[in-house]
């Protein structure tokens, strides 16, 4: 147990008048966290709050309660960190030298710009005006009906449209879009960085236009083919009866996906686009086959020809190898499963080297479900540390975590009976909290679990003469919940780290204090991992502030 006379405060500010001893090891409080580690609990049905956990999260998206269970001599052992956590009164004198600035009084204005405007309906406004330049000249071609503009070159469209929103799902696109804007040095604009971050983790905008567009282009193809189709009276009738199928298809994925429905329905949602998506493609893939043996047999040219200078064909070709990739690195591992309460567990695996701020998919059901957690690294530690080990900071190992906490029926299940295999799918992609190493100094704002993807950051980056960071963290009782050794990383990378422990103080005002936060730290921007209320909540309250905030979009 740490000794309360060494211990640092978790508060430091020249300007607050509070009084502060620093620890001068802290590797020596992160050592004895670890050494706890596998005797946490709580006893309190309030001591729980769960956090964001996953892209594919469950059901729960605001905070929940939850009773854990211990016995007296258990949860007399998790007390390594408790004097460490903020209370009330230390909060209010950290933040009274930082009142949070009110709004200027354009609250439509501020709205548009900060919440219906954000980079990520910005791109899909561009996919669609793009598309819309494109189809309204092409409309006016074909009414003319001299063969400038044909129903092959509308399948053209759609399968280039599907083509982009196939790509900007697919893993090493992402890690790509990721790496480059990563690649840019903090010497550079501040604003030139935060929109190139925005623009980095934003990209399912184009996704979903590109979706639409495919559905816009589509009909327009189906169109033409009804007046200009080509072959025998069978080939008509099939390729009418799969362009009606395929439209039902897109238009009723397109419909699932709306947000309000997505959140709602979400496994449904899920199956309908992996399934629909599948069937979706096959259809198209069926349409351009009869059309092209219907079109060489028209020209009295060979099938394979008429089939090789065909661009639907080729764009198929590539939606069919990018849909296949995933399934690829299909892997059933094994995994070791820690309970750190009745509602959080971390599994370690040991099966591949991952790099900072990278998510898994993981499953027990690969073709119905698919649930990504962040990847947590073994942290860069001195060599007389205890702990797991790189070579250098960001340097890869065979060794890595995954901090689950209960939101749902599937994660409440890997809690209370945990495997002892998982099936993992798909190539490790980069999550939006890799967009930290962009800015120094960086605030990382959490909640609950979602202390998990930002640990993976932490680890890989300590803090260092060229690059620092400040940790805020809210969570119930978050020793007792996630265990001393993740509240010992936190601590470890951040000795005067705010931990908040909420059965104490309730919900603090997160905007406020990561305002303040920034103040004090003179922070270029903030990263927050929480749930879809509090990321949207605090990314606005900082953002209209004119502080670059950035969190998940929660669009899939």
């Amino acid at each position: 147990m740490c000794n309360p006379s060494t211990a640092p405060s978790i508060l430091s500010s020249k300007n607050s008048g509070l009084t502060i001893d620093i620890i001068e090891t802290p590797s020596k409080v992160f050592q004895q966290g670890v050494t706890h580690h596998s005797s946490t609990c709580a006893k309190d049905p309030e001591d729980l709050e769960a956090g964001w956990s996953s892209d594919n999260y469950d059901s729960k998206t605001v905070y929940e309660e939850e009773i854990v269970e211990c016995s007296p001599a258990q949860s007399t052992k998790a007390t390594g960190f408790v004097d460490r956590s903020a209370t009330k009164e230390q909060i209010e004198v950290f933040s009274n030298p930082y009142p949070l600035p009110d709004l200027e009084a354009n609250g439509i204005w501020r709205e548009l710009r900060y919440i219906w405007m954000i980079t990520y309906r910005k791109l899909m406004v561009l996919t669609l005006a793009a598309n819309i330049a494109a189809i309204i000249p092409m409309i006016i071609f074909a009414t003319r009906n001299d063969g400038s503009f044909t129903y092959t070159d509308a399948a053209t469209a759609t399968a280039a449209n599907l083509t982009a929103a196939v790509l900007m799902r697919h893993e090493h696109f992402i890690n790509l879009l990721f790496r480059i804007v990563c690649a840019l040095p903090t010497s550079m604009p501040l604003q030139f960085r935060r929109q190139a971050a925005k623009v980095a983790y934003s990209q399912g905008g184009i996704h979903s236009a590109a979706g639409i567009s495919a559905l816009a282009w589509y009909i327009f193809y189906v169109t033409l083919l009804s007046y200009h189709a080509q072959g025998t009276h069978a080939e008509i009738i099939a390729l009418h009866v799969l362009s009606a199928l395929t439209t039902f298809i897109l238009v009723a994925l397109i419909i699932l996906a709306l947000p309000n429905l997505r959140a709602k329905f979400h496994n449904i949602w899920e199956l309908s686009h992996r399934f629909g998506g599948w069937t979706a493609i096959g259809l198209v893939w069926a349409q351009i086959l009869i059309s092209t043996v219907a079109s060489a047999s028209q020209a009295s040219q060979p099938v394979g020809l008429v089939l090789a200078k065909t661009p639907a064909f080729w764009l198929l070709v590539v939606i069919t190898l990018f849909l296949i990739y995933p399934w690829l690195w299909l892997r059933r591992v094994p995994v070791e499963a820690n309970r750190l309460s009745t509602h959080a567990t971390e599994l370690t695996f040991h099966n591949r080297p991952v790099k900072q701020c990278m998510a898994i998919g993981f499953s027990h059901r690969p073709l119905l479900e698919n649930h990504k957690f962040a990847t947590i690294p073994p942290p860069y530690t001195t060599p007389d540390s205890q702990v797991p080990t790189r070579a250098s900071p960001g340097g890869k190992t065979s060794s890595y975590s995954v901090l689950v906490s209960n939101a749902g029926d599937w994660t409440s299940r890997l809690i209370t009976s945990p495997p002892t295999h998982i099936w993992q799918r798909g190539f490790p992609t980069t999550g939006v909290m890799r967009v930290a190493s962009l800015f120094n100094p960086v605030l990382i704002v959490a909640t609950g679990s979602g202390i998990g993807p930002c640990l993976s950051f932490l680890n890989c980056n300590p803090a260092s003469a060229t690059h620092s960071h400040r940790v805020l963290w809210s969570a119930r009782s978050p020793e007792l919940t996630y265990g001393s050794d993740v509240v010992g990383r936190v601590f470890a990378t951040d000795p005067n780290a705010m931990v908040i422990d909420t059965k104490k103080t309730g919900h603090p005002d997160l905007i406020a204090l990561s305002w303040g936060m920034v103040q004090e730290a003179k922070a270029e921007a903030v990263v927050i991992i929480s749930n879809p209320k509090v990321t949207k909540q605090v990314v606005f309250g900082l953002e209209a502030r004119g502080v670059p905030a950035f969190g998940a979009i929660f669009d899939s």
